[in-house]
């Protein structure tokens, strides 16, 4: 008679391991809702499925597929991003050799993608993407290094998480434009070589010299529908995904969105006043007769039609983010909303730029006439004058300590990954208080600026004047540099466990009061003239883990600073700084 097989004994799990597996869950949870909720599908049999492609072994934690994008997304929970990410580089390079080669290989065993891909598309019409996402900070350096990937960071996460509760699937042209994939070769336009390119809509155009703009600036108004301008919009958000430096509005409001739409319900109408955008370099003024009117040359408004490229994220939303985006597609009242989406007409005014127009200049430009708009406004709170500022006044005392603030948390050192960077970071350090009253007395460009008085450079007394740019990013480098010595011989000095953001964290030394108050005793040392090296720094701040940090509260880093600084760094100290000690 055959034994019976006796049951191996469960493993029990630590409450460490229960809680990494909860965390990889819940981050591979979240990512696949943000898919799900614009219209990709999961390629359910290629999940975690090992294959050898051109004699490398790996695998995919996901495959999304929308019509002809298909995106491999490999996650990861690990600290050590690096080795993580290294070694999908080698699998990274075999498929960048050939993407389309992949995908036929990819539609075959073990991964078996084509019973979700099917065959509308060629292989060679697959857009490809390889999205590497990473619930901890990835430095740019391994970014740089892993460059045939998109890293798709845990904010930028959280932020198309809340997009896509907010506008549904209208979150599907920004997604895309992350992923890097143009209107021109997306779903049906990547089969018809000769689709249009543009579309036309009828409106008005005023003479530039009646517009007050820059030479070359067009001034134009004209009607769109919601849709139209839904699938060409952006918003420069400052918890977006893009570069940092370019974003100041605010996140999209879920209440402000929902009072709209239940406007548009209800009465079926729009709203009466326009919406601000700006509109790309590529966009045609044209008469009746299709020929391009030349604004310079008209004195009078006149009607014209504009016609605007197909091109996810060409047009820029300054004013009336909420009015556009309450024709969300998805959610309730669809069957309404679906219908006005596409028949009613929103009135544009819309700012065409010049052609030679940079990057750089447009973001400026649009910071500026978003501040015009909303200066006046109660809701224009001072970090979004201080982003704004960064934007179009970068030589103002506030500009320079945020781009300071900016390069510390970039870095390596103490203060790296230390500040919020988005709404969603929210065991980060908020900027405002550090940058208003700790770093800008610090950095300011002018005589009394204690770092700028030790600051040498050929360009140092005319390089605000004459808006020295070069000049400029040598002074915050300094700055960042000198500071980052003062922080990291305070760290050196203080328990690691304490060197946190943490609220979890009893006494954390990471809060804008203690910043701000090292800060401080920061800029009397200087003032008092005290040697800027570690080493020295570091002798001059022994005993500061017995420095009682916590009995000052809120806006008593003032306070806080002068008994730093009289403890550490005063004259009467000076004698602690003759003799190394360790």
């Amino acid at each position: 008679m055959a034994k019976a097989k006796v049951a191996k004994p469960k493993k029990v799990l630590s409450s460490e391991e229960i809680a990494r597996r909860n965390l990889q869950r819940r981050h591979r949870r979240e990512i696949r809702e943000v898919f799900s909720a614009v219209g990709f599908q999961r390629a359910e049999g290629a999940s975690d499925k090992e294959f050898t492609y051109s004699g490398v072994t790996s695998d995919f934690d996901d495959v999304f597929i929308l019509e002809n994008v298909v995106v491999f997304a490999e996650y990861t929970t690990s600290n050590d991003i690096s080795e993580h990410a290294k070694k999908k580089y080698l699998m990274y390079d075999r498929i960048r050799s050939d993407d389309a080669k992949f995908i036929g290989f990819a539609r075959g065993a073990p991964l078996g993608i084509s019973t979700t891909l099917g065959s509308k598309y060629s292989d060679n019409q697959i857009r490809v993407v390889l999205l590497y996402c990473s619930l901890n900070t990835v430095q740019a350096e391994l970014k740089a290094q892993i460059d045939h990937a998109l890293f798709m960071d845990y904010s930028v996460v959280r932020y198309f998480k809340l997009l896509t509760k907010t506008v549904r699937k209208s979150a599907q042209h920004e997604l895309l434009a992350f992923l890097g994939v143009e209107c021109r070769d997306f779903s049906d336009k990547a089969l018809n070589a000769n689709a249009s390119a543009r579309d036309p809509f009828n409106g008005s155009v005023l003479p530039e010299h009646h517009s007050k703009f820059p030479t070359g600036y067009k001034v134009v108004s004209f009607y769109i529908q919601p849709s139209a301008l839904l699938s060409r919009a952006y918003v420069l958000r400052r918890d977006g995904w893009r570069d940092r430096g370019g974003l100041y509005q605010r996140m999209i409001l879920r209440a402000k969105l929902d009072s709209i739409r239940k406007y548009l319900v209800d009465q079926k109408r729009v709203f009466v006043n326009n919406i601000i955008v700006t509109l790309p370099s590529g966009t045609k003024i044209l008469d009746a007769n299709d020929n391009t009117i030349n604004t310079a040359t008209i004195h009078t408004t006149q009607p014209a039609v504009i016609s605007i490229p197909s091109e996810f994220n060409s047009v820029g939303i300054i004013d009336g983010q909420h009015r556009v985006f309450s024709y969300y597609e998805g959610g309730a009242n669809e069957n309404v909303i679906g219908s006005l989406r596409t028949q009613q007409n929103l009135l544009v005014t819309g700012i065409i730029y010049p052609d030679k127009v940079s990057d750089p200049e447009k973001t400026r430009f649009e910071a500026g006439l978003f501040l015009e708009i909303n200066s006046t406004q109660s809701n224009a709170k001072s970090e979004l004058k201080q982003a704004i500022n960064q934007l179009i006044r970068p030589f103002l005392a506030d500009s320079i300590a945020r781009d300071v603030l900016d390069k510390l948390n970039e870095g390596q050192g103490a203060l790296s990954g230390k500040f919020s960077q988005s709404f969603f970071d929210a065991s980060g350090l908020r900027t405002t208080s550090v940058v208003s009253y700790g770093l800008r007395p610090l950095v300011r460009p002018s005589a009394p600026g204690p770092l700028f008085a030790r600051w040498m450079d050929a360009e140092k007394d005319n390089f605000v004047g004459s808006e020295d740019d070069a000049a400029r990013k040598r002074y915050i480098d300094y700055c960042a540099s000198q500071i980052g010595l003062f922080f990291a011989a305070a760290k050196s000095r203080l328990p690691a466990d304490r060197w946190t953001t943490s609220r979890a964290v009893q006494n954390r030394l990471l809060t804008p009061t203690v910043i701000n108050g090292l800060i401080g005793a920061m800029r009397q040392a200087l003032d008092a003239g005290v040697e800027v090296t570690f080493e020295h720094l570091r002798n001059r701040l022994t005993g500061l883990d017995t420095f009682a940090f916590e009995k000052y509260r809120s806006s008593q880093y003032t306070v806080m600073s002068s008994a730093l600084f009289k403890t550490f760094f005063a004259p009467d100290q000076a004698s602690k700084a003759k003799a190394p000690q360790v």
